[in-house]
């Protein structure tokens, strides 16, 4: 599989092998990765699927991701990308990344850290808040502090002996680039409120949200550059030599017609087509200044509305009676198809509907393009007959975005035609494991 990793040239690699000994103290996986884009893990449970997706995504999380091998049972791990080799090895309770050792105990001293704090108290195992402004702070939020070259933070580093690791996990990062994971566990997500407490909350219930202030910052930049264009237009008529012909102009209003069309789509503008507008040589130099800005300006949203186009498509190929729209004021609803004036509420979907709202929101708005995607069974709560889609708009949403996926999953639906990327962890430790083993017919 070829993984997009990110480097300080904006160059990527790939991540050609993952090998793993003694996970569970049992099984030893050498896995030669797909090099179209996508990676199908398959296998019966308790193989370390879902583990060898949450052993990739460590390596993203800088110093906080070392804690979580502490907890795995295996022996050692490698990591091997194109020009570069990640090595991680277990031996009682340490931990050698590259050949650098970390106990334990280390990880141990840097929390208390923030319990010797004052102005610290502690929500839970994970969780602090400082009472000073009320603001949470997790583990994560803790290291990713750290790795600030201030003098409290080189002091707490040093005592702990954790500068070298600092400087490992920094360069892995760089390396291993960004790493988005889905979780099985969707639809359901935890929050904490103004008093300490935490509460899960719907995923479903927060996408018109999302949706609106992602309209909202693009907007925004649509303003800037705007603004931008019009206070140069003067300046720019008076000295621009350059003109259209009329077979052009008409090409163009066609182009800007479309475009407009798709604007007002998804409510990002309310201008209406031209009509009745005859060409004339005078206004050539003004008209090719007057395309060119549509063209710039348009290119604010280009992405945007390139994804809403597979968004809405791929969600409407799956609801029965019903479409998804989206719009500036309302983010996200869902209405009867035969009468868009009845809206229908998003927690009243059914759960297979809610899984595939939810499920491609973060396909293809959240994870980052160029990047890396761990999705943990897709398959969860969806008709066979949507299983068998999945696959197809992965592939899509692959190809636009320019992403590396690994998929863990029970399946053999959401394989449906896609065998020749799978791999089999039963077939990799024994063969046909307690008659598990995918029929792929």
């Amino acid at each position: 599989m070829l993984f997009a990793i990110r480097t300080q040239k904006g160059r990527c690699k790939r991540m050609m092998q993952f090998k793993v000994q003694k996970l569970f103290g049992r099984f030893n996986y050498d896995l030669q990765l797909n090099k179209e884009g996508l990676t199908i893990l398959t296998g019966p449970n308790g193989f370390g699927k879902s583990t060898i997706l949450k052993c990739i995504e460590a390596l993203s999380k800088g110093v906080l991701g070392v804690s979580y091998y502490f907890t795995l049972d295996f022996e050692k791990i490698e990591v091997i990308l194109e020009n570069y080799k990640i090595t991680i090895q277990k031996k009682k309770d340490n931990i050698f990344i590259n050949e650098i050792k970390f106990s334990k105990k280390q990880f141990e001293n840097m929390v208390t850290h923030l319990d010797r704090r004052p102005y610290m108290r502690r929500v839970d195992k994970d969780t602090w808040i400082d009472i000073r402004n009320g603001n949470y702070i997790t583990t994560n939020d803790y290291f990713k502090e750290i790795y600030s070259d201030d003098e409290e933070s080189l002091y707490v580093l040093n005592e702990n002996g954790f500068s070298g690791l600092v400087e490992e996990m920094k360069k892995i990062s760089m390396y291993i680039g960004t790493i988005y994971f889905i979780r099985e566990q969707r639809l359901i997500a935890e929050k904490h409120n103004h008093r300490t407490e935490k509460k899960m909350v719907n995923v479903i219930n927060q996408l018109p949200d999302k949706f609106r202030e992602l309209v909202l910052k693009l907007s925004n930049d649509y303003s800037i550059v705007a603004n931008k264009l019009d206070s140069t237009y003067p300046n720019r008529l008076f000295s621009n030599e350059e003109k259209i012909n009329e077979e052009e102009y008409r090409k163009k209003m066609f182009i800007m017609d479309e475009k407009f069309e798709k604007l007002n789509k998804y409510d990002l503008s309310n201008t209406q087509k031209s009509e009745g507008v005859v060409f004339k040589e005078e206004h050539a130099k003004a008209l090719k200044i007057y395309f060119d800005d549509f063209d710039e300006k348009y290119k604010v949203y280009e992405d945007l509305i390139n994804k809403l186009d597979m968004y809405t498509e791929i969600i409407n190929s799956r609801l029965k009676f019903k479409n998804i729209k989206i719009s500036r004021n309302d983010g996200i609803t869902i209405v009867d198809s035969e009468n868009e004036e009845k809206t229908i509420p998003l927690n009243k979907l059914s759960s297979g509907e809610k899984q595939e709202i939810v499920l491609f929101y973060e396909l293809i708005f959240e994870s980052g393009d160029n990047g890396l995607l761990l999705i943990d069974e897709p398959e969860i709560s969806l008709h066979i007959a949507w299983q068998k889609m999945f696959m197809d708009d992965l592939l899509r949403i692959v190809k636009y975005k320019g992403i590396n996926v690994i998929v863990a999953t029970h399946s053999p639906q959401i394989i449906n035609n896609h065998w020749e990327r799978q791999i089999d962890l039963g077939e990799i430790y024994g063969g046909e494991i307690h008659g598990e083993q995918f029929d792929k017919k």
